[in-house]
């Protein structure tokens, strides 16, 4: 099947692998969410049809039809009919920074140290992989994504979709898809969160360093800088988020008033 009204992503391609078992439906509903969550899906973005997406994930036309179903009721894709036409991912469907600060407002600083902790031994074991078992064209790919979107784009859409993939192709060059399922259940769960630190210039920078620096190490077939590398930067995203948390909307809001 070809997957060109995706793109040619690896990380992407992984989530439209055959469902073992569960409840068909709901699993079809949870890889298209878990796609758009991650960034791997973006806004006006076509979905296989019915038939390439039923042979795609091992399942029945009548279940794939059903879950579309259900995700246009959510408000995640729109279909459009006639010869152009399709399911694509609704232009509201993407995280926004007002969705991540509700959903870091709804969580304790116990509940993001853990998640990342989770992140990071998850992504170190990639990492320390990948720098045993990845290819040429691997390390080409990681070395084009370390440097961001390009073209002086700010944008932290842009920027955390850019991460995502590149940690999704440090797990496809681990070549674990066990490890890479759990890193992209982790980058789900992550969810809209990822998108604040990424409207941060200093951030960003900083975070493009790593990249670059972590492309390198899995270069030199070096997995305990490659190990070290990824934590580093999980670290900081992590660490991010707690002193956002810590601030809140009121401490926020006094410092921007305040004169010192």
């Amino acid at each position: 099947m070809s997957l060109s009204p995706l793109g040619a992503s690896r990380s992407l391609a992984a989530l439209f692998t055959p469902i073992k078992s569960g409840g068909l439906v709901d699993e079809v509903c949870s890889r298209i969410e878990l796609a758009i969550e991650t960034g791997l899906l973006s806004a006006g973005q076509r979905l296989p049809n019915e038939v390439e997406l039923a042979s795609a994930l091992g399942v029945s036309a009548v279940t794939t039809r059903e879950a579309l179903s259900q995700l246009r009721g959510q408000g995640l894709i729109r279909t459009v009919r006639g010869r152009s036409g399709g399911s694509f991912i609704a232009d509201d469907a993407l995280p926004s920074p007002d969705k991540a600060r509700r959903r870091l407002a709804s969580l304790t600083r116990l509940q993001i140290t853990d998640l990342s902790l989770h992140y990071q031994a998850i992504a170190s074991a990639c990492a320390a992989l990948a720098a045993r078992r990845a290819t040429p064209d691997d390390l080409e790919t990681l070395h084009e994504l370390a440097q961001g979107p390009g073209g002086g784009v700010t944008d932290p859409l842009a920027w955390r979709m850019t991460h995502s993939e590149f940690m999704l192709e440090v797990a496809a060059a681990a070549r674990s898809a066990r490890l890479a399922r759990e890193l992209l259940r982790i980058q789900a769960e992550l969810g809209t969160l990822t998108l604040l630190p990424f409207g941060d210039e200093a951030f960003r920078a900083e975070a493009s360093r790593l990249h670059e620096a972590l492309a390198s190490a899995i270069e030199r077939q070096d997995p305990p800088a490659s190990e070290a590398l990824v934590r580093e930067l999980i670290h900081n995203t992590s660490s991010w988020l707690l002193d956002e948390l810590s601030a809140g909307p009121l401490s926020r809001k006094e410092a921007a008033h305040d004169p010192h």
